[in-house]
């Protein structure tokens, strides 16, 4: 793989403002070397491991109000937070940038795709990615069972449960 990037948008803080071309094929990690050393900088290791690590959390609800709650919460944490409130537009992301996401939190009754049918789409996708499901409504253990998931949680919540529980997984 080729990556051709301008530095200023790659990097702002980068001094030299010429094109940059790295080939790198198997490793993040010789990928970060060679671009410390094609730039003439050291990374610091917080920004290292942002860039190689999955370090994001897919926020999915139908409920806008909820979404922006979260949303604000978590950045307030230090989480970095990609909301959605259409599943169908999650899922498109996710397809694309897969590999950014640590978890993802979903709603269990939305539309126009319910949580369920959104997770099994994800696991498809990615088997490995890390799911915490949550629902208003009350769910017996015949449809708890159903769910793929890590993690699930009734709403509302107290915040800090919910960032203790998503701190489990991010970091």
């Amino acid at each position: 793989m080729v990556w051709v990037q301008r530095l200023p948008l790659l990097f702002p803080f980068a001094r030299n403002k010429q094109k940059l071309v790295i080939t790198t094929h198997n490793s993040s990690w010789s990928f970060i070397a060679r671009l410390e050393l094609s730039m003439g900088i050291f990374l610091s290791h917080n920004l290292t491991m942002m860039l190689l690590k999955r370090n994001w959390v897919m926020l999915v609800d139908d409920e806008i109000d909820i979404v922006g709650l979260f949303s604000e919460v978590l950045t307030m944490n230090g989480i970095n937070v990609h909301p959605f409130t259409d599943p169908e537009e999650a899922l498109q992301d996710f397809e694309i940038n897969h590999d950014r996401y640590a978890l993802v939190i979903s709603d269990v009754k939305m539309k126009p795709i319910s949580g369920i049918e959104f997770i099994k789409k994800l696991r498809e996708l990615d088997s490995k990615i890390k799911v915490i499901m949550m629902t208003a409504f009350e769910i017996d253990g015949n449809q708890l069972k159903q769910l793929d998931n890590d993690e699930f949680f009734n709403k509302p919540i107290r915040i800090n449960d919910l960032v203790q529980i998503v701190k489990k997984y991010v970091y």
